[in-house]
């Protein structure tokens, strides 16, 4: 069952997309981690021009991340003003990331740029966890670290501590960077960052992270939207529609296992992740272009002709469509679980 994608002209079996959405999904309420490791590789693989495929990902975590967001929200879990830090530093690191694709693009190296970072980063992320998950003594936090982030400038006492107001605008700066030429969600640096830098309990810092990124995605939607015409709302509806089911369900797996098994399947998952990269990066060749045509049909018209237009209406039906999915989502999970619990409660 093909649907053709009207921004980046192509036909893609929908039900591979929904499966695609629904894993990535999966590993991102399992893992805490944004699913555009997995997307984005994959995306590309399926024939999505890669500006199409950092584009729409960035798009999709608009709607992805709002209710998680709100849950945290009522959590207490936000600080508004850290939150304020990290979302202006994010813009600008958003805003020089979204220029770099336009240049990377116009000379054809972005696929090239795009699949070398899964590759090597990945890899020595995978490589950095599997050799922590087999030591058996943890190494104590670095004193030399302790007293250089103690004796940093600016401090300033946040809701959630006292530190220097440097550490959140660099860590906004390059998750908002990253999100722009990747298309992934900059929690895998914000939330370790801020643990580590800032000191903040985990719970915490994933609030402060989903806080970022929904205003973070928002902002590099409409600057990928108008600069790079790279957003395709199609391919963002249908995948978001997937991952938004698979977040629910995998948070709730996440609660049941151990911290190890956790870590054991994030490091497995970003190996397999870096071997694909490096994989499509050395053994695919790179199709040449096509002279450049322009697409005619009435949503890759309007995204040209009015980009600020298309750009805003991207955002208000992610957000619309992220908050009714998540509730229907969350509404199946409660039926499953209460018939779960009636069955264990029959059979004890």
């Amino acid at each position: 069952m093909e649907i053709y994608l009207p921004v980046a002209d192509v036909k893609v079996n929908v039900l591979i997309l929904l499966a695609l959405g629904l894993i990535v999904g999966f590993f991102s309420g399992l893992l805490g981690i944004g699913g555009g490791i997995i997307l984005n590789p994959t995306l590309i693989k399926l024939g999505i021009p890669p500006i199409v495929t950092v584009g729409t990902s960035v798009a999709q975590m608009v709607g992805a991340t709002v209710s998680g967001f709100l849950a945290h929200l009522r959590l207490k879990n936000v600080d508004i003003k850290l939150g304020l830090f990290l979302i202006l530093s994010g813009f600008v690191g958003g805003g020089f990331g979204v220029l770099l694709t336009k240049i990377l693009e116009e000379a054809g190296y972005f696929r090239t740029f795009v699949l070398s970072f899964y590759a090597f980063y990945l890899a020595f992320t995978g490589i950095t966890m599997f050799l922590d998950i087999l030591k058996k003594e943890k190494k104590k936090k670095n004193r030399l670290t302790e007293r250089f982030i103690r004796n940093l400038p600016l401090k300033y006492r946040f809701e959630f501590g006292e530190f220097s107001v440097l550490i959140p605008l660099f860590i906004g700066f390059i998750s908002g960077f990253l999100s722009a030429v990747m298309g992934v969600g900059g929690g895998f640096v914000v939330i370790p960052a801020l643990i580590y830098l800032a000191g903040l309990p985990v719970t915490k810092a994933v609030g402060m992270s989903l806080f970022q990124m929904i205003f973070i995605t928002a902002f590099l939607t409409y600057f990928h939207g108008t600069v790079n015409h790279g957003v395709d709302i199609i391919l963002a509806l249908i995948l978001m529609a997937g991952s938004s089911f698979g977040a629910v369900f995998g948070s709730a797996v996440g609660q049941r296992i151990s911290k190890d098994i956790t870590k054991l399947i994030m490091a497995s998952l970003v190996s397999l992740v870096s071997v694909l990269s490096f994989y499509q990066l050395f053994f695919e060749k790179n199709k040449p272009k096509p002279a450049l045509k322009e697409v005619h049909n009435f949503i890759s018209d309007f995204s040209h002709n009015h980009p600020e237009i298309y750009s805003l209406i991207v955002i208000v039906v992610s957000l619309i469509a992220g908050t009714i999915i998540s509730m229907i989502a969350h509404r199946i999970k409660t039926v499953i679980d209460i018939y779960i619990e009636k069955r264990r409660f029959q059979r004890g």
